[in-house]
């Protein structure tokens, strides 16, 4: 009698919220990420926009170059399952959290000393204001992953969503660089690679708060 009254229960429950469709859920991801991918440009407009100031136009294209291969590779990491049903393995995703921002700093440290004076210090310019750029630039992206992603992962959400966090630090940081024309290596720690490092531990927590499949 238990048994009937809860697969009762159980039926009445998904004709009141029924699934979506394959296509309903393809088509409502396409819209969330391509809000995700626009909403940073429009700021990044509203601030001023792409700024080549003193940087050779190579120097510009070298350094975006590398970081949007970067963010590509970061995302890769971030959304791959490497052919497992459970997603990649938690070493992949650390490994590949822990990796991008240094190879960010690395990039854009090597292409600014190929110019000279790219990469000597600006005076006034530590690094905060592409510090808070960064973060509000990747706001919008990461909120996107997590609510595409939401109680997915039920083997490492936390690595899982350090991976998101720093795939969405990686765009931003992209974003940035067009912005900003300062290759001070201590700027671009400060400015560029600190703030993708804090998006990998807010991750984290996004993670452990979203990602997971929690009982209810």
């Amino acid at each position: 009698m238990q048994s009937n009254q809860l697969k009762a229960r159980i039926f009445q429950a998904v004709q009141q919220q029924p699934a979506p469709t394959r296509a309903q859920f393809a088509r409502r991801t396409a819209i969330i990420l391509a809000v995700a991918i626009v909403a940073p440009v429009a700021e990044l407009v509203l601030v001023g926009g792409v700024r080549q100031g003193p940087r050779p136009l190579s120097l510009v294209l070298g350094t975006t170059g590398g970081g949007v291969a970067l963010a590509l590779a970061a995302a890769w990491i971030a959304f791959g399952r490497g052919g497992q049903t459970l997603g990649r393995a938690r070493v992949w995703l650390l490994s590949g959290a822990a990796a991008m921002p240094a190879l960010l700093v690395i990039w854009k440290a090597v292409w600014s000393m190929q110019f000279e004076g790219m990469a000597a210090p600006w005076v006034g310019r530590p690094g905060a204001r592409c510090f808070g750029l960064t973060l509000a630039l990747a706001l919008c992206p990461l909120l996107a992953l997590a609510v595409v992603r939401r109680s997915s992962d039920p083997a490492h959400p936390r690595s899982g969503g350090a991976a998101l966090g720093i795939a969405a630090g990686m765009y931003a940081a992209v974003m940035v660089d067009l912005w900003c024309p300062v290759g001070d290596l201590r700027h671009v720690l400060l400015g560029h690679a600190l703030p993708v490092i804090l998006l990998g531990f807010v991750g984290i927590w996004i993670g452990h708060r979203v990602l997971s499949i929690r009982r209810r």
